[in-house]
């Protein structure tokens, strides 16, 4: 989980990730309401506005533009509304946006494209990326719930989201059970339509469920 106490500076140093995102430049609503759905779905974030993909700041040309543009994205590219932190930060001589999100309570949000379709978008690392569902506790059937409610599959859908998969040894190491248990709670769960998998037999790779 992000923590909004951290200093402009700070974020800039810790580089892009799964709750940092740089823009130079707002330059399309429809993006930057996938950025904030999937900050929102996931675990909350910073947006900074202003600064390079390299970290160096390029600051921004009109408030005015950058904000009616983040105003369009919050208000009606985003089902649910989201309401956002936005403050003006001076690195120097330069203006940037600093646009905070927290982790919602009414996820999931739909982000809506330019052809008007609502998508849910979850981060993986430095990416906002799509997913067709996004499963929460109180969705699905009784056992589906206690799925999602158990520490493994919480643990699993946390590295998935800063990894592009995970294969069935991995993830015995990382809930610390035999590979024949992690694989079955693996099948389980692809079977259930929360994570998608991908090849067979050893070399198989389990991911989030993404849009085709």
């Amino acid at each position: 989980m992000i923590d909004f106490k951290r200093s402009t500076l700070e974020l800039i140093e810790m580089g892009e990730g799964l709750t940092v995102e740089f823009k130079r430049t707002i330059d399309s609503p429809f993006k930057i309401a996938r950025t904030l759905a999937s900050f929102a779905n996931t675990s909350g974030g910073v947006l900074l506005v202003g600064i390079a993909d390299n970290r160096s700041t390029v600051g921004i040309k009109s408030e005015l533009r950058e904000l009616q543009k983040l105003e369009r994205a919050c208000g009606e590219l985003v089902e649910k509304e989201l309401l956002v932190r936005c403050k003006t930060v001076m690195l120097g001589m330069s203006k940037i946006l600093r646009i905070e999100i927290d982790e919602s309570e009414e996820k999931p949000h739909y982000a809506i494209n330019e052809k008007g379709d609502r998508i849910i978008y979850v981060r993986a690392r430095d990416k906002s990326v799509p997913t067709n569902r996004l499963m929460l506790p109180g969705e699905g059937d009784a056992a589906t719930d206690k799925l999602l409610a158990s520490r493994p599959v919480k643990n699993l859908l946390n590295h998935l989201k800063h990894h592009d998969s995970i294969t069935e040894k991995d993830f015995s190491n990382l809930i610390n059970v035999s590979v024949k248990r992690a694989t079955r709670l693996l099948h389980d769960l692809t079977e259930r339509g929360i994570i998608l998998k991908r090849g067979s037999g050893k070399g198989a790779l389990y991911s989030l469920k993404l849009v085709k």
